[in-house]
């Protein structure tokens, strides 16, 4: 009712790549009586990647992918998805993210010494499932891939390897607890591979060469790029928030130049 209102001038919504692209095309359509454009503002889906170098600190690396994999069990659409890792320290790196992963604790959210707690309903515990027999098809189950529904909705933190940069796990959202690795033979691959893919909300490049870095920032094409640190956690106010591609219209909230989208200009 309120996208389609012939009074309704903007709509701001954050959400799934589906419902964002259906409000795009209802607000297109001219209503009986409305005389002017509605705009939207659409922050949607995210598939975010932290490329690991070859000349990275895998340490830093493994922070970075634990944390921005399975904070908030994962139910971000900054979360790192997919990690894309130079062949050279693949082995390393997945190994160390797996005993850092199964270091993890899972349980009742209200107690601090658990790291996760459920996924949000029996709805996404059900979507993340059909996703763990896809991963478990496409690639090598590392770790996890169990669920709890006895008490809660919970997801064990998961991590697939020797994944396809195009199978399913590595492209499509699934807003849990899940993150695919595909290994890269050089950080140009890993680039290419980091791209591929129809949504461009964040990204992180793990890797102390500087040229690479320069590198990075000028080929990723994600709305917001993080260096050697996980690819979540933007900060309202600092580090203004929005994608490119189908993740949504890069309006950059948390910014000054957010509320322009909200006004009229006038000269």
């Amino acid at each position: 009712f309120l996208v389609e209102n012939k009074d309704v001038g903007l709509i701001s919504f954050t959400g799934s790549k589906n419902v964002g692209t259906s409000i795009m095309q209802k607000a297109s359509k001219i209503q009986e009586g409305q005389n002017h454009l509605k705009r939207v503002i659409a922050e949607m889906g995210g598939k975010d990647t932290i490329v690991v170098d070859s000349e990275a600190d895998l340490d830093v690396a493994t922070d970075a992918i634990v944390y921005s994999a399975f904070g908030f069990s994962g139910q971000k659409c900054s979360a790192c998805s997919r990690v894309n890792a130079v062949e050279d320290i693949y082995d390393d790196v997945l190994e160390r993210v797996q005993k850092a992963t199964e270091a993890l604790t899972v349980g009742d959210a209200s107690d601090y010494n658990n790291f996760m707690g459920p996924v949000i309903d029996e709805k996404a515990l059900k979507k993340i499932k059909s996703y763990l027999k896809v991963g478990e098809d496409e690639g090598r189950l590392v770790t996890g891939g169990k669920v709890d529904d006895e008490v809660g909705n919970f997801v064990y933190p998961t991590v697939f390897a020797d994944l396809a940069y195009d199978s399913r796990v590595m492209q499509e959202e699934i807003f849990g607890p899940v993150v695919g690795f595909s290994k890269a033979k050089d950080f140009d691959q890993a680039i290419e591979y980091a791209n591929a893919t129809e949504y461009g909300l964040t990204g992180a490049v793990i890797s102390n060469n500087r040229f690479k870095l320069e590198q990075a920032r000028r080929d990723f094409m994600v709305g917001n790029l993080y260096f050697n640190r996980g690819c979540t956690g933007a900060v309202v106010g600092y580090q203004p928030f929005g994608g490119f591609k189908m993740s949504g219209t890069d309006s950059k909230a948390g910014g000054p130049d957010y509320l322009v989208l909200h006004l009229q200009g006038r000269t």
